[in-house]
């Protein structure tokens, strides 16, 4: 079911105010060192005490046990002299997915408000018998409880290659999925992790779908969301569904003689979509329900963000079509809720951007990469405070703007700039976060023409009338540094949460010399 919203008078005005240089934020390096570093770091604070706040990256090898960097420079995306044994990056590829504990999730937890921090890693490698912990999340529940998982997959070692692998040195079919654990001593203690989205379970999935059960799919990149309301916690996984009967389809051929076996990658795009799946659970990740898809036919859509609130999950993404009898000319930002943990949606459209902005938004979707989730081109967040009150973030050029719907989605008020880089700029990672008391933040890194970058935040208390921006990270990052940055792998999102005191960030920084996860707080009451 679907339906146009009706735009609603503007706020008075847009306001948009820049700080002085002087830093107002504290900022450090959290996690990483120059053998293993630290990126896609995700902070979440404890609803319930906020002096305890956890933070996750994925913490990957720079080199191999052998002393080959993972991607060869002289291999197809790579650059610069070849490998010494001459090889391309795919057998580098497979070689440090296969190498066990290439990749694993450091955790940092804090009780006493950043003052001092533990760091642990994951048990999940350990106790599910795989190679890695890679894509790491976390999440806090409205009840205090702290959770957080991984990707992990990959059999012990080079098992999971027998069956073949992809040009991308991915193999086809992968054992693991994407499994979360829970603490209620404030990250003293963990549970052992249990899946949510595993491999190859056809039988978890909306029997309407038929997901490409290949690779690391439809399990990719998971983002957590709780429902301060009602304690329900959700999980999204990303991946190609078929969009014909998979039965219909002719038997891949399969060559014994060749180390891929003939796999030749997912499916093509003329049999296969991107889709963005959501599972929900309702006892604290004990137990989970069916995995539902956050689009439909008729509102199709790939990577999105997802949030929830007074019990109905919301999602927004880009679509290329909407029904006809909505007279829309597409790409369009779709907007969804769902009362039954997403196995209907009734959607709306979010009235368009400018032309220029419009263009803006299918290119941050186009290019959201595994950062879609909740962080990607399009950002959803659902304000604990007032029931149906959504803010929805879109890029405009060099301004990000949002959009405020009071009604669930039916009207929305008239964009306010939150955000906004120089010419020549360009807009890097971003997030965005409600605070318990219904203060929103957002936080994105300015990328330079020079492929430099810094991070910044901007928050408004006045419930997104007016912005105001702050610098967190105190210089400017030099560019990746190949030989200390796993060769561009793990640095595809940053994270933002607010409580009443602080807006907390943490983002992948080069500043050390190697790729590292960085944390930083602005005071709330400097905005």
């Amino acid at each position: 079911m679907g339906r146009a919203a009706r735009p609603r008078p503007a706020y008075p005005a847009i306001v948009f105010s820049q700080t002085p240089e002087a830093p107002k934020s504290d900022e450090y390096l959290l996690l990483g060192n120059p053998n293993r570093g630290a990126g896609e770091p995700i902070l979440f604070v404890n609803p319930k005490d906020s002096d305890n706040i956890i933070v996750v990256a994925m913490a990957t090898l720079n080199r191999l046990p052998t002393g080959e960097a993972p991607l060869g420079r002289g291999a197809p995306g790579g650059g610069g002299a070849a490998p010494a044994n001459g090889g391309g990056r795919t057998p580098l590829r497979i070689k440090e997915l296969s190498t066990p504990d290439g990749s694993l999730t450091e955790i940092a937890i804090t009780r006493d408000g950043s003052k001092t921090w533990e760091f642990s890693e994951d048990n999940f490698r350990k106790i599910l018998g795989k190679n890695r912990c890679s894509d790491s999340f976390a999440g806090a529940g409205p009840d205090g409880t702290l959770y957080m998982g991984c990707l992990a997959y990959l059999n012990r070692g080079g098992a999971d290659y027998e069956q073949g692998y992809a040009p991308n040195g991915e193999a086809k079919y992968y054992h693991g999925g994407s499994a979360i654990a829970w603490s209620s001593d404030k990250g003293k203690t963990w549970s052992n992790p249990v899946w949510v989205h595993p491999a190859l379970s056809p039988s978890l999935y909306d029997p309407r779908v038929h997901p490409v059960f290949e690779q690391a799919s439809p399990w990719d990149r998971p983002f957590f969301v709780a429902d301060a309301s009602t304690g329900t916690i959700y999980i999204s996984g990303t991946g190609p569904t078929y969009t014909v009967d998979p039965k219909t389809l002719p038997t891949a051929k399969i060559d014994p003689t060749l180390p891929s076996r003939g796999y030749a990658g997912y499916p093509p795009a003329d049999v296969s979509r991107t889709r963005t799946y959501i599972r929900a659970s309702h006892d604290q990740a004990r137990t989970w329900g069916v995995i539902y898809p956050m689009d439909s036919d008729d509102y199709p859509g790939g990577r999105g963000g997802f949030t929830a609130g007074y019990g109905k999950l919301a999602v927004t993404y880009t679509s290329p079509k909407v029904p006809d009898r909505l007279g829309a000319q597409c790409p369009c930002t779709v907007f969804g809720t769902s009362g039954d943990d997403g196995k209907t949606f009734e959607y709306t459209l979010v009235p368009p951007l400018p032309p220029v902005a419009a263009q803006s938004t299918a290119a941050a979707a186009a290019g959201g990469g595994r950062g879609g989730g909740v962080g990607g081109g399009v950002m959803l967040g659902a304000d604990p405070t007032k029931e149906g009150r959504f803010a929805l973030a879109r890029q405009s050029g060099q301004t990000m703007l949002i959009n405020v719907t009071e009604d669930g989605g039916r009207t929305w008020l008239q964009p306010v700039v939150a955000a906004r880089i120089p010419e020549g700029a360009s807009f890097g990672h971003r997030a965005m976060k409600y605070s318990a008391k219904g203060a929103l933040a957002m936080m994105w890194k300015a990328t330079y023409a020079d492929r430099t970058y810094d991070v910044w935040t901007s928050a408004s208390r006045d419930g997104g009338k007016t912005f105001r921006t702050i610098r967190v990270s105190h210089a400017v990052s030099p560019p990746l540094i190949l030989e200390r940055g796993n060769f561009g792998l793990g640095d595809d999102l940053s994270s933002v949460d607010v409580d009443d005191r602080y807006v907390h960030v943490v983002w992948g920084d080069n500043r050390s010399g190697f790729q590292g996860t960085w944390y930083g707080r602005v005071p709330l009451d400097a905005y």
